[in-house]
């Protein structure tokens, strides 16, 4: 018997903040401390706990993580970064902000994350940094780039975003790099609404983080009012990127439950998988290895479109159509305007094409239900059924 079509569309997110949550953030509003501050810090403690490392800088979002840990390494004008153009805009953009040039290599298909052969080939006497992505969750091969990156004397920083929770190796992203940086933007699986950290097994790079996310001060202004002077000093020019006590203190509330979370995570992935195995010949699921813990940020299918008369995205149209909604992670970048303009070619990255026109993404977030999931799965076997060639 087939599932019954919901009452309204299932979201491709949602989210609800637990009590502990709101009891966080009214403890802040108490204290009249909204700004960076002791909530903060315990933050930042807490995730370096998880990340099994020492260091951890929080700021306001990944993006602005991402453009600190690599200022943080000196780059100038004339540095090279190689990086994925299957990714969402903020990891190039934040290459770009720092005023290096974004060195894109293509990706293993398979994974959706960068193909280290395909970085070592990109490898110039200009390159200064490697950062790969954490698709949807999947960590990218770590042994194979830390290979790549010491035999060039590179430094690995992680787009991490999707990753938080994730193993490689049973290791943490932070602990097989040189510097993790996560989000915690409303949809991931730990949110602060929004927010991110620097997260590294080096002093060096989290000091020099959390002294450019504000201003390059010596002081915050927490510190003056515990130190009663007024004193600081600036040593370099940095912006206003640190994270505020109200966005920790979401995230400080939403940690209680993170690991039960991600157990309901899999236990959706689970169901996905026993209900599409049967479709094998058209689509193709997500298959993590063995050594590797999947933090299940997003479940992304890839449709087999030659067995199918129906393009990818009419195929997110009938699932809109039948209360789905669906979405792609990511718009290779080479069809985004502005890379066409810069000149990004499509036919350099042919596994990223590739996917690029198959993916779409499915609902998975806690809230949804395993009669949702059956829904959903009776969908696609349906579209699936009426438009196979």
């Amino acid at each position: 018997m087939k599932s019954q079509p919901p009452d309204s569309i299932i979201r491709l997110y949602d989210l609800r903040l637990s009590r502990d949550t709101f009891t966080q953030v009214r403890g802040v509003l108490d204290s009249t401390w909204l700004t960076a501050g002791p909530r903060v810090k315990e933050f930042e403690k807490r995730i370096a706990q998880l990340s099994g490392v020492r260091y951890a800088a929080a700021v306001n979002s990944c993006t602005s993580g991402l453009i600190l840990a690599l200022q943080a390494l000196g780059l100038d004008s004339a540095a090279e970064v190689i990086t994925t153009p299957y990714s969402f805009v903020a990891t190039a953009h934040a290459i770009n902000h720092v005023g290096a040039q974004a060195v894109f290599a293509d990706i293993d298909p398979q994974s959706l994350t960068i193909d280290p052969e395909e970085v070592a080939r990109k490898v110039t006497p200009r390159t200064r940094a490697i950062i790969p992505v954490d698709i949807a969750g999947h960590p990218a091969d770590y042994d194979r780039l830390r290979k790549v990156a010491e035999h060039f004397t590179l430094p690995i920083i992680a787009d991490a975003a999707h990753s938080f929770g994730a193993l490689y190796r049973r290791k943490s992203i932070a602990k097989n790099t040189d510097a993790a940086v996560y989000s915690f933007h409303a949809t991931k699986n730990l949110t602060c609404g929004e927010g991110g950290m620097v997260v590294s097994r080096h002093k060096v790079i989290t000091d020099r983080v959390r002294l450019l996310a504000l201003h390059g001060m010596t002081k915050d202004a927490l510190a003056r009012r515990n130190d009663a002077g007024w004193q600081y000093d600036v040593l370099a020019s940095g912006r206003k990127a640190n994270m505020s006590d109200i966005h920790a203190a979401i995230g400080l509330g939403q940690l209680p439950s993170f690991e039960s979370q991600q157990a309901k995570r899999v236990k959706l992935v689970q169901r996905y998988r026993e209900n599409l195995s049967a479709l094998s010949d058209f689509i193709d699921l997500p298959t993590p290895p063995k050594h590797i813990q999947h933090a299940w940020h997003l479940f992304i299918i890839k449709l087999n479109i030659d067995a199918l008369t129906i393009t990818r995205d009419r195929f997110i149209e009938q699932m809109r159509a039948r209360k789905i909604e669906c979405g792609v992670h990511y718009i290779p970048m080479f069809e985004l305007s502005l890379f066409k303009a810069g000149g990004l070619d499509a036919r350099l990255f042919p596994n990223t094409a590739f996917v690029g026109r198959r993916v779409v993404t499915l609902p998975l977030y806690p809230l949804l239900s395993l009669k949702q999931i059956d829904y959903i799965c009776d969908t696609i076997t349906d579209i699936i059924a009426r438009y196979k060639r």
